[in-house]
């Protein structure tokens, strides 16, 4: 049962690695590296403004290691067919759920690292905390996050809801008290709590893992996966996932300003798409909305010059491959429309939703900007690159796709 999670493993993670070359391409790595370097110089700025001993910020590091403790779900990897096949072996998946559980770890872990080295100068900062007990404490977060994975272990199993939530709430009850002590009192506390904490769990549990639940096992992988695709999906078509369609009937009155004629078909598609589609429109509304959000807590000019120019050429390039979307669409090959409207419908589409951004990012800015020269510079500076990205970024990237 080892041999067979590790061929599944590599299966999947030859499948991941298809897509991941698509999310971290160069322009994804670029904009990680200009926001990791405007928000590190921030906070290196905020964390020697605070004074010493000051509890609240080790009250708000607090409540962040606590709330990425849950992330990461176990990856059992199976599938629907496994529910006929591996149903006579159901015994034996005790060896192939142990490597599933170990793989289920990395991330997480992975996570824990960089969020708390991210939070140590801010706790060194405002405790009696030194960066030597960075290791002490990234192991009390590790050991819950096992118990924790061991309670997510539990929800494959035929478990009684009511257990599991109690066992839950004792987690997590015990985490906060464990990392509490290890930030307010000793590090050696909370990892002394922790190791404690998770040998009991994993003793309460012992005997609890008796029966699958298939169906609902096979249920969780595929809503795992699927926010992988999800997520995936924002940065190239991904064939595993399909999209929902809504419809918005309060967004008819903007639609129908778009004449049913033969000048305007893919304009009056690629609009639909867009409004009556899932991803584009989310994806559309939550860039805007974190990036008008940053823009208001930004008070430096030229960062959030930058800044916005950023959010509008993420938003841009990510609605791209709308452009891709009717391709198949067997009508706009029949009817005498020319490939130019293709190309020039997205960028007229681009143009008006990119506007609609830089406007309200244009807001946010004004906000929290005090000089009138300033806000000036900034909204001018949105709008050119509006222009700049429909007018001549979008047409070259549409010839290299045709």
């Amino acid at each position: 049962m080892r041999e067979l999670f590790k061929k599944r493993l590599a299966l999947h993670q030859r499948h991941m690695q298809k897509y991941l070359r698509y999310v971290f391409n160069d322009h994804f790595v670029l904009i990680c590296v200009f926001l990791l370097g405007g928000v590190g110089l921030y906070y290196s700025e905020f964390v020697k403004s605070l004074p010493r001993n000051f509890w609240p910020a080790a009250g708000v590091a607090l409540l962040i290691l606590v709330a990425i403790l849950p992330l990461g779900r176990f990856a059992t990897l199976m599938q629907e067919a496994d529910i006929v096949f591996l149903l006579p072996k159901e015994r034996a998946l005790k060896e192939y759920f142990k490597g599933a559980f170990n793989y289920s770890l990395l991330l997480p872990f992975f996570i824990e690292l960089l969020v708390l080295g991210f939070l140590m100068p801010l706790l060194v900062a405002t405790t009696a905390i030194k960066f030597p007990a960075f290791f002490i404490l990234l192991g009390t977060m590790w050991l819950l996050k096992l118990a924790q994975l061991k309670i997510a272990t539990l929800k494959i199993y035929q478990v009684a809801p009511s257990k599991l939530r109690q066992v839950e709430l004792l987690w997590l009850v015990l985490s906060v008290l464990c990392l509490a002590a290890g930030i307010f009192l000793n590090p050696f506390i909370g990892l002394i709590l922790a190791f404690v904490t998770g040998v009991g769990i994993f003793k309460l549990l012992a005997k609890s893992e008796e029966n699958l639940d298939w169906e609902k096992m096979i249920g969780m992988e595929k809503s795992r996966l699927h926010r992988i695709y999800q997520f995936i999906n924002l940065f190239t078509d991904v064939p595993e996932i399909t999209a929902t369609v809504k419809r918005r009937a309060y967004l008819d009155g903007v639609l129908q300003k778009i004449k049913p004629q033969q000048k305007n078909t893919y304009l009056y598609l690629y609009a639909r798409r867009f409004a009556r589609g899932s991803e584009y429109s989310g994806l559309f509304i939550r860039l805007v909305v974190i990036g008008s959000l940053l823009l208001y807590f930004v008070q430096d000019v030229y960062f959030s010059l930058g800044l916005g120019i950023l959010f509008i050429y993420m938003i841009g390039f990510q609605l791209i491959p709308l452009y891709n979307q009717f391709r198949y669409m067997i009508l706009t090959q029949l009817y005498p429309v020319s490939s130019q409207q293709k190309a020039k419908a997205l960028q007229v589409l681009l143009l008006l939703l990119l506007s609609l951004a830089a406007f309200v990012f244009a807001i946010s800015a004004s906000l929290a900007l005090s000089l009138w020269y300033e806000r000036f510079l900034v909204i001018a500076a949105y709008f050119l690159m509006v222009f700049f990205f429909t007018r001549w970024y979008v047409p070259r990237r549409l010839k290299k796709m045709a």
